[in-house]
């Protein structure tokens, strides 16, 4: 029996439509935590399409703009992930994507480099694609001058000038505000460290200005040295100050001897 062509070319088109939600057509992941690992492995950035199946500009993008030439070519830099808003409502509100399509390009570590949301013909999406490039190098300085300035805290902390040590904790409180992830993560890590090992340094965080990292520096103590810890980061200098050495002095008796 002859199958008519337009039964064989209707289920071909919807093929062709469905594909890219699935990762079939164009060799995208819908992984976003595998593909992340994949760029962190490769050192590649990663572009995440918010999208769905019913999404008539999605599939716009999927079945014009993508297979353009220059698009191709540029995607091929990153690594590729397609995500269903409908079952990522939060990675979404992460990103602030409130409409699809929308486009999100991260670094390796999975910051946030750019977006954009909306159709976009085939020009200005490489020229998107092309911006994410360009603002990755800037991001690859950043994390150089990140390293820096870490390896310049652990020079402060291991000082033998007090003061030189609590300009180092200040820093480190001062990481832990930051908007960039890493530093976030540096400076929560250092404090929890350093409750754990070395609370005689954490102490200085007592003296900062900022009552936000006095009260972070406190609850860590507290959690170290329970509830006989009794310096109250609302109290005026003065008294901190008293208290401060009282249990830097406790502290360091109680040390083995080095």
């Amino acid at each position: 029996m002859k199958i008519p062509n337009q039964l064989i070319f209707v289920p071909l088109l919807i093929l062709l439509f469905a594909g890219r939600v699935t990762g079939e057509v164009t060799n995208w992941s819908t992984d976003f935590t595998n593909t992340l690992k994949t760029a962190q492995a490769r050192h590649h950035p990663v572009l995440m399409e918010f999208t769905a199946p019913w999404c008539p500009y999605c599939k716009m993008m999927e079945t014009k703009v993508f297979k353009d030439r220059k698009v191709t070519d540029a995607l091929n830099q990153f690594e590729r992930v397609a995500v269903n808003i409908d079952n990522n409502a939060e990675l979404a509100a992460m990103h602030s994507v409130h409409g699809i399509p929308a486009f999100v390009i991260l670094d390796s570590d999975g910051e946030e480099v750019v977006k954009s949301s909306g159709f976009m013909e085939a020009e200005p999406f490489t020229q998107f694609l092309q911006q994410g490039v360009t603002n990755l190098s800037f991001s690859v300085a950043q994390k150089e001058e990140f390293d820096s300035k870490a390896r310049q805290v652990e020079a402060m902390l291991n000082s033998t000038n007090p003061k030189t040590v609590q300009e180092g904790i200040a820093m480190v409180l001062d990481f832990c505000d930051r908007k960039e992830k890493v530093y976030r993560t540096f400076g929560v890590d250092k404090l929890s460290l350093l409750a754990q090992r070395q609370p005689e340094l954490l102490l200085e965080g007592l003296r900062n200005p900022g009552l936000m990292a006095r009260i972070r520096v406190a609850n860590l103590l507290r959690q170290k040295l329970g509830n006989d810890f009794n310096i109250d980061p609302w109290e005026k200098e003065e008294a901190r100050e008293k208290a401060i050495l009282e249990w830097k002095s406790r502290l360091v008796s109680n040390l083995p001897p080095r």
